[in-house]
């Protein structure tokens, strides 16, 4: 049996690499907007408060932590997402949305990405708690996350916790 001639494999090759480099989305291209990973970023904000306060809500009506492990296990992993929905190009006066987002979130990057990781270990933390049905330490937990809203908020963020005004 012949091989096939290589200029019909480097033919092949050479279509096949240029579908590779055209036909899929590059990481790092640019995928959204200003404007959009502004609309994004405030969404997914809202979102995340409003399952924090179900969660104190559900502890309040007395259920189990492990009733909670969803949405518990979702804010979690929100919460490794939100340094990203802080892109360079997305502060007060660089694009027409509104942001509360101060300019201290670029300037000072490093304290932003540490203030972020400590809501992220907060979550995950309860996360695991309510995996585990600990039930009290879940409720104590969602001091701790709300404490590491509030201590990013407080450097990061303009206006009052909660969503933006209108």
């Amino acid at each position: 049996m012949r091989s096939k001639s290589p200029i019909v494999l480097c033919a092949a090759l050479l279509v096949f690499f240029v579908f590779v480099a055209t036909g899929f989305p590059q990481e790092g291209t640019p995928g959204v907007s200003g404007v959009d990973a502004i609309a994004a970023r405030q969404a997914s904000l809202d979102m995340s408060s409003i399952t924090f306060r179900s969660m104190g809500d559900a502890m309040k009506a007395g259920r189990e932590a492990k009733s909670q492990a969803y949405p518990a296990a979702s804010l979690a992993k929100w919460a490794k997402a939100l340094p990203g929905m802080f892109p360079p190009g997305t502060g007060q006066g660089e694009t027409s949305a509104d942001t509360q987002a101060r300019v201290e979130v670029w300037k000072d990057r490093a304290g932003f990405e540490r203030a972020a990781a400590n809501y992220a270990a907060a979550t995950a933390r309860l996360a695991e708690m309510a995996e585990a049905n600990d039930t009290a330490g879940f409720t104590k937990q969602l001091d701790q996350v709300n404490q590491a809203c509030a201590i990013c908020h407080g450097s990061y963020k303009a206006g009052a916790q909660g969503p933006p005004r209108k």
